[in-house]
């Protein structure tokens, strides 16, 4: 659940947004390792459960009063949506190929569920935190109590209960502590790599906790448990939770420090042994825009596991219109990558966090009726309910396939700019271990019309199977024709077209009714059965007939899913070709791998038609696997300017296929070095200018970056602030003085080499790290006067004083010439 106000701490349960904003915002690419700090250890506590004898928590009965917490903020309640400088158009760019490709393939096993039962029954809480796992040979489901979370086991193979549901409270209540009085906000983790459960949820109090709980074995219906009270310095709510090798990944919204969120990690190795373990915080910056915001760690999957010493992964999204309005790209929008490394070893413990990438994805908006409202979706009844805008939903999914690692996520997004929700989903890939870099392999958005016209979807999971074949479940909701909230998923082969969905959308569950109250699940988990690594487990919460709010899990997956396939892994897929001496030469490399038992050899060719001035050959039409291949390119003067797709496909025939695997390359083409920029405002010798202006200037021909330079001296030797863009337009980060004259100008830059600068043209501690760029005559102006300062041109008064009671303190050093007159006396009451 989302908490909104410190008052949280007085009250059994409340749930809600925290609003807070940061005044300063960092580009990840710039922000130094940040040092962080040892929190201490939590000493273990061990007792026997045997659920299947726990005391059964009573179901919610229909006229029962409901836990219904009020909205409190920190901040003002409606933070006005900033007005980027550069328009976004707001139809979302990839959801026209959504629908064209909807229902294109189907798979028989796919689209039937094992198995969708009823789960934890509705409980008097205002929204469950709906969330599971998968394990050995079960399924843990977990939502929001009246007194804690309440845990249910079920049987992964029929859908059958076999424990609770139960509280852990009223378990570990003998053993005492923090724990014993717990709030709820679960997570569900199946450590699969060390087959063990986790239970999560927190407790407020003794000085905030996190409450964890660990099996010593893989069944949870009857082992011993660990509990952990790890305490942080501000209330953790709304955590979230990821396998690593050596740690727990755990982020939180804890406002502890001003304009900051924490990642945490927790020490694995000493958790799985019972022993004290410790626990390990960095803050990162946050995004504006955004009260309420987190993290989301990266959480594995698979039977590979995490190489050892590889750093534990953090991810967020970044709307460029709302968190960096004043020189936003009006193209495209991020995700952050954050990698955090401990020293478990040290005494005490250490650890950093560095921010290590930042990845352009296709536009997507998070103005969902504003940024602060609880309320974007209709219910039939008109009932809003509340969108989650502000993180990438759990799990950001982890798995290592032969040759590279993938993360799958998703995000919610406002599709037309009239607030109706779908589902941005994208996948990572990253090649060479932790040294490698990360990028978008592809990315999608999932939101469908039928003949009723728009449907809202939004709350997803998202996870990957061990073939690479990709599902997603979520909720739909539409007030008319009407939709009751329900529960839906989809899915695509990895053989499919890229960014795509091609399944018919299936139905979990569907809803029967309206709530009356605008909060809405928190969570739709979906996780992987770690034993076969196929199929998906789904939970989530739908509105039943009578109006109240349900859970549900479901089971599915594609019949292909296990068999022979094999991997294909490229490199250097993106690139910046400048012709300027042409020819010029570039490539891309290929890595097949073969997964469960294929044989065979995999064939290479290009897909389609080369553009104009680019050719290619490809150092190998066929592959054994393992193995590997080039493809080598030739682009001469006859290429024009822009971006040039190309394809790769990869191709197995014979007994085990056809299995066809595309690879798309992408080379962007410039053909001479940028014009330099012409500066347009503030307007050359501009005399009372703001001190946050927007400084604007011309685009140049074929630029791809600017580096935006002001100073306080036409030389610029002295310069105060410095950033490169992407747009035609910034505003500085810092507020400029007032009175002050500046000096600005604006350098453009592509891949082609440009001549340099004349000699103390760009002497600055500040140059761009690529060759010089195109450099525009300087411009200056002039700040407005602050209090106290004269206005521009005005006299400036150095000293002053009344002599209305003759001249104290005033001497006469010629006295022959001058002297005090009382000829025309002064009152001292007119001028």
């Amino acid at each position: 659940m989302r908490r909104i106000s410190l008052l949280l701490l007085a009250l059994p349960l409340a749930i809600g947004h925290a609003l807070a904003q940061s005044a300063v915002e960092l580009p990840i690419p710039n922000q130094a390792p940040t040092q962080g700090e040892f929190l201490g250890r939590s000493n273990p506590v061990s007792f026997y459960l045997d659920a299947t004898k726990a005391p059964v928590v009573r179901a919610w009965q229909p006229g029962e009063a409901i836990i219904d917490i009020p909205r409190q903020h920190w901040g003002a309640e409606k933070i006005p949506v900033p007005v980027p400088v550069n328009a976004a158009d707001p139809r979302d760019p990839l959801m026209a190929k959504a629908q064209a490709f909807a229902g294109t393939r189907s798979s028989r096993v796919f689209s039937t569920p094992e198995f969708s039962v009823q789960a934890i029954a509705n409980t008097p809480v205002s929204v469950p935190d709906t969330t599971s796992d998968v394990g050995k040979n079960h399924i843990v489901q977990s939502i929001n109590g009246p007194a804690g979370a309440v845990y249910q086991i079920f049987n992964k193979t029929t859908g059958a209960s076999v424990a609770g549901p139960f509280s852990m409270n009223a378990i570990v209540t003998p053993v005492n502590g923090a724990c014993a009085n717990s709030l709820g906000d679960p997570v569900i983790v199946y450590d699969e790599m060390a087959e063990r459960w986790l239970f999560t949820e927190f407790s407020n109090q003794a000085g905030r906790t996190l409450c964890v709980y660990v099996s010593a074995g893989s069944d949870p219906t009857a082992t011993t448990w660990t509990k952990y009270e790890f305490q942080t310095p501000a209330f953790p709510d709304y955590p979230h939770y990821g396998v690593w090798q050596g740690s727990y990944a755990v982020t939180a919204n804890e406002d502890g420090v001003a304009g900051n969120r924490p990642l945490f990690l927790m020490e694995r190795a000493k958790m799985l042994a019972a022993q004290p373990a410790g626990i390990l915080r960095v803050n990162q910056p946050n995004v504006s825009g955004f009260g309420f915001q987190t993290w989301t760690p990266a959480d594995h999957d698979g039977d590979t596991p995490v190489a050892a010493n590889t750093p534990a992964i953090f991810m967020r999204h970044r709307d460029d219109e709302v968190h960096n309005a004043g020189a936003n790209s009006a193209t495209e929008d991020y995700l952050e990558l954050v990698q955090m490394t401990p020293n478990w070893a040290a005494t005490p413990p250490t650890v950093t966090a560095t921010p290590i990438q930042r990845i352009a994805i296709a536009e997507f908006s998070s103005d969902l009726n504003g940024l602060t409202a609880f309320n974007a979706f209709p219910q039939p009844n008109g009932q809003k309910l509340d969108p989650l805008r502000e993180v990438i939903m759990r799990r950001v999914a982890y798995r290592v396939f032969p040759g590279y690692e993938a993360l799958v996520g998703n995000l919610v997004t406002d599709v037309d700019g009239n607030d109706t929700g779908g589902l941005r989903w994208f996948e990572l890939r990253r090649t060479g271990g932790s040294a490698g870099t990360w990028t978008l392999f592809q990315q999608g958005t999932h939101a469908l019309t039928d003949a009723g016209g728009p449907i809202d979807r939004w709350m997803a999971g998202s996870a990957m199977d061990e073939s690479g074949n990709i599902a997603m479940s979520y909720n739909i909701v539409r007030q008319a024709p009407a939709i009751p909230a329900s529960l839906r998923y989809v899915g695509r082969l990895a053989a499919d077209p890229l960014g795509t969905f091609t399944t018919a959308e299936n139905v979990i569950f569907d809803g029967g009714g309206s709530r009356n109250n605008e909060r809405w699940g928190d969570y739709v988990h979906l996780g992987v059965d770690p034993e076969d690594n196929c199929a998906f487990v789904a939970t989530g919460q739908y509105v039943d007939a009578g109006n109240a709010w349900q859970t549900r899990i479901a089971k599915f997956r594609f019949d292909s899913c296990g068999g022979p396939s094999y991997s294909l892994a490229a490199t250097n897929t993106n690139q910046t070709i400048c012709t300027v001496g042409a020819p010029v030469q570039a490539s891309s490399g290929f890595n097949l791998a073969a997964t469960n038992g294929f044989t065979g050899n995999v064939g290479l060719a290009f897909e389609g038609a080369f553009p104009t001035g680019v050719s290619g050959a490809l150092s190998s039409s066929s592959v054994t696997l393992p193995g590997s291949a080039a493809a080598n390119f030739t682009f001469t003067s006859a290429a024009t300017p822009g971006v040039k797709d190309l394809i790769v496909r990869a191709t197995a025939t014979g007994p085990q296929g056809p299995i066809v695997r595309d690879s798309n390359l992408s080379f962007k083409v410039v053909t001479q070095p940028p014009t330099a920029p012409n500066l347009t405002s503030p307007a050359a010798n501009a005399v009372g200018v703001v001190f946050s202006p927007t400084f604007s200037w011309s685009a140049s021909t074929q630029a791809e970056t600017y580096l935006v330079q002001i100073a306080t001296d036409a030389a610029f030797t002295q310069i105060v602030n410095s950033a490169t863009v992407t747009g035609t337009s910034y505003v500085p980060t810092i507020a400029l003085n007032s009175s002050t004259r500046y000096f600005w100008r604006v350098s453009a830059f592509n891949a082609c080499p440009a001549l340099a600068p004349a000699s103390g043209e760009f002497k600055d501690g500040f140059e761009d790290p690529r060759p010089a760029g195109a450099v525009s005559a300087a411009g200056s102006f002039t700040t407005v006067a602050g209090p106290g300062d004269c206005a521009t041109g005005s006299p400036t008064i150095v000293y002053s004083e009344m002599m209305e009671s003759g001249a104290p303190g005033w001497t006469n050093s010629d006295p022959g010439i001058w002297s005090i007159s009382n000829g025309v006396p002064f009152a001292g009451n007119a001028y």
